[in-house]
């Protein structure tokens, strides 16, 4: 055999160079290499035979009626408030906000595509484009954004094509119309188009907080609530960094839940906690829940309540479900029941320094369904306004640098939240 050129020899060499780095870097969602890797982040379901879902107890107590004496929202109505919604950024489909400074960030659309904004002006062209690959029946979607602590990651929450819920780390190290393909941080199988979850957000600490609703079925069939084994029907505190193997591991601190308990679960049965939020004043973490058929939730847990348990599906709220109320659950700390136009909850951030005072030290949220914004403060009588503010389909709350208040709706865009004039 002939000896190689130098030349050759070269390319030969820059080759193999490349082939062991690619070998060895931690694999992103494109990349073929890394697929026995890919398994030791991602949970799968057991294989498991079951009855079809309207067999079972939970579908029959999910469509029972709801008890009458669960409490109706019964707002105060305040429509002489200096408020008003102006558009900020006008961008369809929009689901997830969040920003880098004072007038930058990322808005993303539930489709899979991710664009950067700047002095309220949206990039031309997505500087993430996920939508190949990105689910939208049901609950799915791209769900959330947050980014790094040190502002060297863009975090995203979306369902795959499979139906898998799939956060990956995007580098913002080269600006932020230069993302790249990313690095998958978490996978989790879902067993269905609901359910979902979808939120993430950093902690006062740094660490990473991811939620993962039940993975549908009425009532909960699989159980999953309840299960400590599984990721589903928690919310995640996680330990991230994209330049590691793994990327992600049980954040110090996590609360240790017994025997063959997944580390990683810092609060569990819930059902679709699609948003939550930290109080910057108090560090608490106000999470809702959306409910079954009858009852939305609110619950603020300290940093202390690690572990707590919201009781689904053995109960939804304060109503018994598939157990009945014990003293080991943690109750909500506000909850409405369906009716009156009012149907799944979207929270939320508590306003500090916020543009009008009748929102200071509040909790401004909304109700998909009804789409009017309201504020809640709690206490032995929890008090809520209905603010003569209304959006189309909201889906979500943003605070910016400097308390600037706005509502993320998927029929139009996001809109800022301000005094008028």
């Amino acid at each position: 055999m002939s000896r190689l050129s130098r030349t050759t020899r070269v390319i030969v060499l820059a080759v193999m160079a490349v082939t062991a780095i690619a070998l060895f870097r931690v694999p992103d969602e494109n990349s073929g290499y890394g697929s026995a890797r890919r398994d030791e982040i991602r949970w799968q379901a057991p294989t498991k035979t079951s009855i079809p879902f309207e067999e079972t107890r939970e579908f029959e107590l999910s469509n029972e009626s709801c008890p009458d004496e669960l409490p109706l929202l019964e707002p105060m109505q305040v429509d002489s408030v200096d408020l008003e919604l102006s558009l900020f950024l006008d961008l369809p489909g929009a689901i997830s906000l969040v920003f880098l400074n004072d007038n930058s960030g990322f808005v993303a659309e539930r489709n899979g595509r991710v664009y950067a904004f700047e002095s309220e002006k949206v990039s031309a062209e997505p500087v993430i484009n996920l939508a190949s690959n990105t689910s939208t029946d049901m609950d799915q979607g791209l769900l959330g954004l947050a980014v790094s602590p040190d502002k060297k990651w863009l975090y995203l929450n979306r369902t795959d094509l499979s139906g898998s819920s799939v956060v990956t780390a995007h580098s913002l190290t080269s600006g932020i119309s230069n993302l790249g393909n990313g690095v998958e941080i978490i996978i989790v199988d879902q067993p269905s188009a609901m359910h979902n979850g979808g939120d993430l957000l950093f902690d006062p600490e740094g660490y990473l907080l991811v939620s993962f609703g039940d993975g549908g079925g009425l009532g909960d069939p699989h159980g999953h609530g309840q299960d400590l084994s599984t990721p589903l029907g928690s919310v995640l505190r996680l330990d991230v960094n994209p330049d590691l193997w793994p990327p992600h591991k049980p954040a110090p601190g996590n609360p240790d839940l017994g025997p063959a308990s997944d580390p990683r679960i810092w609060v569990s049965g819930v059902r679709n906690p699609f948003r939550f939020s930290f109080d910057d004043a108090t560090g608490d973490l106000w999470l809702t829940d959306l409910g079954q058929q009858c009852v939305e939730e609110i619950t603020v847990l300290t940093p202390a309540e690690s572990g707590a348990n919201l009781g689904w599906n053995l109960v939804e709220g304060s109503r018994p479900f598939m157990g009945r109320i014990e003293s080991s659950l943690r109750s909500p700390d506000f909850e409405y029941r369906h009716g009156r136009g009012r149907c799944a909850i979207i929270g939320g951030v508590v306003v500090h320094d916020g543009p009008h005072p009748i929102l200071e030290d509040r909790y401004l949220f909304t109700d998909m369904c009804g789409a009017q914004l309201m504020s809640l403060r709690l206490g032995k009588q929890s008090s809520v306004l209905a603010l003569p503010l209304h959006a189309t389909h909201p889906v979500a709350f943003v605070t910016d640098p400097t308390q600037g208040l706005y509502v993320v709706d998927l029929a139009s865009g996001v809109w800022r939240i301000s005094t008028k004039g």
